[in-house]
């Protein structure tokens, strides 16, 4: 044990964050009610046609293997069943994922186009098999954030389903038996040590929860309890202030699913958040339109939140919301540059929430950079929670950033802790530039400035030190190394463009190793090519060009 990385976490913290740490270490291992009589079997309006029946999302899912019994995520397939659906040959994170019931949703999707009564049946027998094989109160099916996301899916099923459920009387008291269970449960296990995007869904289910139940008290209190989250986590830029894109973007349906719940029932709130929608779509758009994926700055990846299309098309049809796009987000430190085709994306701002910095990675001033939506310089990506990547997927070296003398810019360690930190973090940007500045954990102060001229892309650096600088190139491209200039190509042969270095930088182009390790989604680990152009800082601006 570290103690000193403990110290230097926990200082972070916000006191009831500890306090609630102590608490659930003395109350670990205390099995759930799993058994409750529900008042109330009500209705919740949560299905979004645009949303939920959108081919982006449903493509995730292949019916067939459903409907044998074996579910795909996160590129990895298994059958829910056992004991507590515990399947100890797959990862903790896909265990996770299976309690979610997400998987359920393509089912519905496929009986409201088909009418065909398989999809339903084998709907009814999943909800079935988790009630009983998850009967004893234990593992990750009373995690309450699988509990709040379940209860969301399991809500926007039955009202995608548009009564055929209700019909199914005994099916239907079972389910909301269970229901009803896991809404008490949560209650009392509500996230208040962790806080962030986690204690968020929890608010979020149980306000959800005090509606279809007709609870009237419970519904003020965690309504009341959600403002508050939510003025607290949306920053005044409309970003989600764990500053990770693919977050951002599950926070945004979260915020979309509450107020079409709370429509008919409290009108107010409804527009309070419907106010909120706004902001956090132009956030998203301008932050991924160009880019051809999810940008991958801190925990992201594609295939996890619905895709920006998908929630365009909702956002537009639920809400008559059409984004706004922007090139600067202070608040989050996102700035963006559109350039003849190019669009480049950096990060300026901290690595996360203080006492949330479970998602944040080392990318201070890193950047990506699309080509007619095509990404050419990317992040290393996430890929995992748990596993032996996870350490160098959060490093310095694994973003287009600089690692001066060696040294971490943050000391992220475990699965999502984070000790010392960059400060003094700010950034800026115009029609042409960006510039960013921080101080590492260590004390070393880095500045980057990103220029666009004509053709071509200029990296200014300032760092005192040995310096080593990253380029990680998307996988339909390889580096070539020409007359102390590098190329980037297609696989077709065509030159992209040309990164010129200065004359007594030292160039290494990595294509094997962990450092030329990519996860563009959760479960997909592939190998690219990496540059490496070290040089000696002296405080002076270093040059990098980059033609197109």
């Amino acid at each position: 044990m570290d103690i000193k990385k403990y110290c230097e976490t926990l200082k972070y913290l916000k006191k009831s964050q500890i306090r609630y740490l102590i608490k659930n270490r003395l109350t670990r291992g205390k099995a759930a009610e799993t058994e409750a009589k529900a008042p109330v079997k009500g209705e919740l309006a949560l299905w979004m046609p645009r949303l939920d029946e959108h081919p982006d999302y449903l493509k995730r899912f292949s019916l067939e293997e459903l409907l044998n019994g074996n579910v795909t995520l996160l590129h990895e397939s298994g059958t829910p069943s056992g004991n507590d659906w515990k399947h100890p040959d797959k990862s903790h994170l896909w265990n996770f994922n299976l309690q979610y019931l997400e998987f359920l949703i393509p089912l519905v999707a496929a009986y409201r186009e088909t009418k065909n009564e398989k999809y339903y049946t084998c709907f009814r027998d999943y909800c079935e098999r988790w009630i009983s094989d998850n009967a004893d109160g234990k593992g990750d099916g009373w995690h309450p954030y699988t509990i709040s996301l379940r209860l969301t899916n399991l809500w926007i099923c039955l009202d995608g389903f548009e009564g055929r459920v209700q019909e199914d009387q005994v099916f239907f008291l079972k389910l909301t038996d269970s229901m009803y269970a896991q809404y008490l449960h949560l209650q009392k296990k509500l996230e208040l040590h962790l806080l962030g995007n986690h204690y968020l869904e929890n608010l979020k289910a149980v306000m959800l929860g005090a509606l279809y139940f007709k609870e009237p008290g419970i519904y003020a209190e965690y309504k009341s309890r959600l403002q508050e989250e939510l003025k607290e986590q949306i920053l005044p830029d409309g970003v989600h202030y764990e500053r990770s894109i693919m977050y951002h973007k599950i926070v945004l349906e979260d915020v979309m699913r509450a107020a079409k719940g709370v429509k008919d029932a409290d009108q107010l709130f409804y527009q309070e958040l419907s106010a909120l929608l706004q902001p956090m779509t132009d956030a998203m758009y301008s932050l991924e339109e160009g880019m051809g994926h999810t940008p991958l700055f801190n925990d992201s990846g594609d295939n996890v939140a619905r895709s920006m299309l998908s929630l365009l098309a909702a956002l537009r049809e639920e809400f008559s919301i059409a984004p706004v796009n922007k090139n600067a987000f202070p608040d989050a430190g996102y700035y963006c540059l559109r350039h003849q085709g190019l669009k480049i994306l950096m990060d300026a701002g901290e690595i996360a929430p203080d006492y949330m910095p479970g998602h944040g990675h080392c990318d201070g001033l890193s950047f990506e950079v699309s080509v007619n939506q095509h990404p050419v310089f990317v992040n290393s990506g996430t890929g995992q929670y748990q596993g032996s990547l996870r350490g160098y997927f959060r490093s310095t070296r694994a973003h287009n950033t600089v690692v001066i003398e060696g040294e971490e810019q943050s000391e992220c360690w475990g699965e999502h802790r984070v000790a010392k930190r960059i400060s003094q973090v700010s950034g800026d940007c115009g029609a042409d530039w960006i510039h960013g500045e921080l101080v590492t954990a260590t004390g070393r102060h880095q500045g980057r400035t990103i220029l666009t001229e004509d053709q071509k892309v200029v990296v200014k650096d300032q760092v005192i030190g040995s310096a080593q600088g990253y380029l990680h190139l998307a996988p339909d491209y390889e580096y070539e190394e020409q007359d102390g200039q590098v190329l980037v190509k297609a696989v077709d042969g065509n030159v992209i463009c040309r990164i010129i270095p200065e004359l007594s930088d030292q160039i290494k182009i990595h294509r094997d190793g962990e450092i030329c390790s990519y996860a563009p989604e959760f479960g997909q680990i592939m190998k690219i090519q990496v540059l490496e152009i070290a040089w000696e800082g002296d405080g002076s601006e270093h040059e990098i060009q980059i033609n197109w």
